[in-house]
This record gives structure tokens, C-alpha cells and sequence, in this order.
């Protein structure tokens, strides 16, 4: 066996392994970007937000980070165990204003859908909008 012999050997399990690299990553990203149905219509201005749930032991609190978002635009609505949160920003923001490097997007809605993790009384329901944070508290029902 010469030199060339093995180097082609190297080269087509290199190959190989690249195409199969190349086909686990593709199938990774389809599966990232494949939504179920009746989910959001994402698009290139719209942001999903980051939020934290918590339960204390009369109510629970859901707290949702917007950052410019204008407090006239927001709509929280709430049913059988789900929360739906919308709302305009007061200006196009770039991604790059928010801590971004190498995101070329612009944000200029916010929406978020959540399951309500207890039993909560959504009638009741009260929210606060400050310093780019909504703050969502749901009284739980009480147990009889």
C-alpha cells in the first residue's frame, strides 16, 4: 500500500464523517425551527420574552422581561390555564442594543403563551408594568 493509497483512505472517511456531520446538524436546525401547530406566528420583528413563575402560598406571580415595550400596547389575557401576553415596543429595538453581537434583527413586538402552573383564579388577576417588567399576580383558589 503507498502513501497515496492511504491519504485516500483518510480522505474519504473524512468526507464521510463530513457529510454525516452535515446531515445531524440540518436535521438539528429543522427541528429548532419546526413549530407545532397553533403556535405563534413568528416573524422578524417579533421576540418571545424571558419570564419566571413562582408560587407563594396564596397566589402566583409571573414575571416578564419587555424592555421598551409601550405600557399603552399590552394585552394580558388569561384562560383555563393559560396566559397570553402581547404588546408593542415604543420604538424598533436592533438586537444589538440588547446585549446581542451578532444578531442582525430588529424587535418590535413582544409575544408570550404560557400554562398557568396551579389552579389559579384568573378573574382576580392584576398586573404591573415597570422598568421594562410585567409583573402578573393570580390569587390561587383556595381548597375547600
Amino acid at each position: 500500500m503507498s502513501w497515496d493509497d492511504e491519504f485516500d483512505l483518510i480522505r474519504s472517511y473524512v468526507k464521510r464523517r463530513m457529510r454525516e456531520l452535515e446531515r445531524e446538524l440540518e436535521s438539528a436546525f429543522n427541528f429548532m425551527y419546526t413549530f407545532p401547530l397553533g403556535a405563534p406566528p413568528y416573524g422578524p420583528s417579533l421576540d418571545e420574552p424571558l419570564h419566571e413563575i413562582y408560587l407563594t402560598d396564596k397566589e402566583c406571580v409571573v414575571i416578564i422581561d419587555v424592555p421598551l415595550l409601550d405600557q399603552t400596547s399590552i394585552t394580558v389575557e388569561a384562560e383555563e390555564g393559560k396566559l397570553r401576553i402581547e404588546g408593542r415596543t415604543r420604538r424598533t429595538i436592533k438586537a444589538n442594543e440588547i446585549g446581542y453581537r451578532l444578531m442582525e434583527r430588529e424587535i418590535s413586538r413582544y409575544y408570550k403563551e404560557l400554562s398557568i402552573p396551579v389552579e389559579c383564579n384568573v378573574s382576580e388577576m392584576s398586573y404591573s408594568f415597570r422598568n421594562g417588567r410585567i409583573v402578573i399576580r393570580m390569587p390561587k383558589i383556595e381548597k375547600t
